[in-house]
């Protein structure tokens, strides 16, 4: 029997990469993004991997939306397995030239999107007495730095929800996990400050490879926290 997992912010990047790596595998995939033709081309190699995929258009912190495509996922499917929050925006600037706007995009998509896509499967869950949450943060989680004081923040938050979700619902033998990678070669970092040599930074298909090793634990392994770093910086 297949499994499901859904990966948010799938159209590019990291959540690409996840969501190809998982295709590989005895996965259905479903996909949310905000780019209808490069999801598309996701699903699209998804499929050449004989895996089903099935993408989803919309805001990650419009609760309607995505109530609305999880409950459409249950009409076909009996549970969610895996959910991988991905989504996220960064902005990065100096606080002085910060705005207000800024800080709320960024907790709406980084924030918002990991609360409402959560508080959606967790239910099917906790019925199901099994699942996994992976919530792709950043070394951002941990550590601040210049030009990221919103964006760092963001995912504090996030690393503050895990752990404290993590502890509610273990019990329901559900592992709620954080990933937190350094640097990683993808669009976010290439247009940021802090760019320099993306031949030291991780690939999006490192992320791909050791966020699915997780998944793949035995079911009463809990590994609530992964750092990943360039071997070589």
């Amino acid at each position: 029997m297949r499994k499901n997992v859904i990966i948010t912010g799938a159209s590019r990047g990291i959540g690409k990469s996840i969501a190809l790596r998982f295709s590989k595998e005895n996965f259905n995939v479903f996909i949310f993004g905000r780019d209808e033709n490069e999801l598309k081309k996701v699903k699209s190699e998804i499929e050449k991997n004989n895996a089903y995929c099935e993408y989803f258009i919309g805001d990650v912190a419009d609760l309607t939306f995505v109530k609305n495509s999880i409950e459409q996922i249950l009409t076909k499917e009996e549970k969610i397995d895996v959910l991988i929050n991905n989504a996220g925006i960064a902005i990065f600037k100096k606080f002085i030239d910060t705005s207000l706007e800024d800080f709320k995009n960024q907790i709406n998509a980084n924030v918002i999107g990991v609360f409402n896509f959560t508080k959606a499967v967790i239910e099917n869950m906790i019925e199901n007495k099994n699942g996994t949450v992976i919530n792709i943060v950043s070394q951002a989680g941990k550590n601040g730095f210049d030009f990221g004081t919103t964006y760092s923040a963001t995912k504090h938050a996030v690393m503050g929800f895990s752990k404290s979700l993590m502890l509610e619902v273990r019990k329901f033998d559900i592992r709620i996990i954080t990933v937190c990678p350094g640097s990683t070669d993808t669009e976010m970092i290439k247009n940021s400050p802090i760019h320099k040599n993306n031949k030291q930074f991780l690939s999006p298909k490192d992320v791909a490879e050791i966020t699915y090793s997780i998944v793949n634990l035995p079911q009463n392994a809990l590994v609530s926290d992964i750092e990943i770093r360039p071997n070589n910086p």
